[in-house]
């Protein structure tokens, strides 16, 4: 059986207010979201988002990624980079893979160790 998913991707660059978490959740549900894939989360409570589930994952550097879900779409089998730059999880039997990679101009090095170890650590190995 073929299924449909409406996925978003927002950087919400540390949202925290209850007024803006409201229109995420407002946002959310009129488009019908099904996943929303989140850059530069800190500190945030997403239990306030009413029918959708969250992962997070603030690691080290405190801008971190988190993957909301609908209620009733489970998130399993979920990775988490350290540093708080990606996660992973399966829904449904489909690898949904957040990642918010260091900026090239500043920091090229860097960028190319993430791309080169931390995201192969995301990626499914059963493949």
């Amino acid at each position: 059986m073929l299924h449909t998913y409406k996925i978003a991707t927002l950087n919400i660059n540390g949202i925290a207010s209850r007024t803006k978490l409201s229109m995420l959740g407002d946002f959310l549900k009129r488009k019908d979201i099904d996943v929303d894939l989140l850059q530069e989360v800190t500190h945030t409570e997403f239990t306030t988002i009413r029918e959708y589930n969250a992962i997070v994952n603030e690691g080290t550097d405190k801008r971190g990624k988190a993957i909301l879900a609908k209620t009733g779409l489970h998130l399993q089998n979920i990775k988490r980079i350290p540093m708080g730059r990606g996660i992973a999880a399966m829904v449904q039997g489909i690898w949904i893979i957040n990642i918010y990679a260091p900026s090239c101009a500043e920091k090229g090095m860097e960028r190319e160790c993430f791309f080169n170890n931390d995201v192969t650590f995301l990626l499914p190995t059963d493949c």
